[in-house]
């Protein structure tokens, strides 16, 4: 496994467990589609929850969070419109957040939870 994706699993853990502790719960993780995929797919108090998260050992190149553009956005809605469909959800209130995750010295993790980070009309969507 390249170093990269076991940052993004690790990274994906660590915000699965940071949820869970909050009172969400895990719907689906790592939901794929031909148009894109979903890292994690929550649930809290009948809303959705679609979440990106990005991993990084240090903020040399920038923020985990910056990494979410404007076309991964498009991607992970229309992911998410697509989910909806298949699972029969639309008209549930729904968000998109971003939990950036900073690997420090020493093992040291930083946990950034941006709740409504995008969405569907900041990607162009209405």
């Amino acid at each position: 496994m390249s170093g990269n994706r076991s940052l993004g699993i690790s990274g994906e853990q660590a915000a699965l467990e940071f949820f869970k502790q909050n009172g969400y719960s895990l719907r689906e993780q790592n939901y794929r589609v031909p148009c894109g995929e979903i890292d994690l797919i929550l649930e809290k108090d009948r809303e959705l929850v679609f979440v990106e998260v990005k991993a990084r050992r240090s903020g040399r190149y920038g923020l985990p969070q910056e990494a979410v553009a404007a076309s991964k956005q498009r991607r992970i809605i229309k992911a998410a419109m697509w989910y909806c469909q298949e699972k029969g959800l639309h008209g549930r209130p729904m968000r998109f957040d971003v939990m950036a995750v900073l690997y420090g010295s020493a093992d040291a993790v930083t946990l950034n939870h941006i709740p409504c980070a995008f969405d569907a009309t900041d990607a162009g969507f209405s």
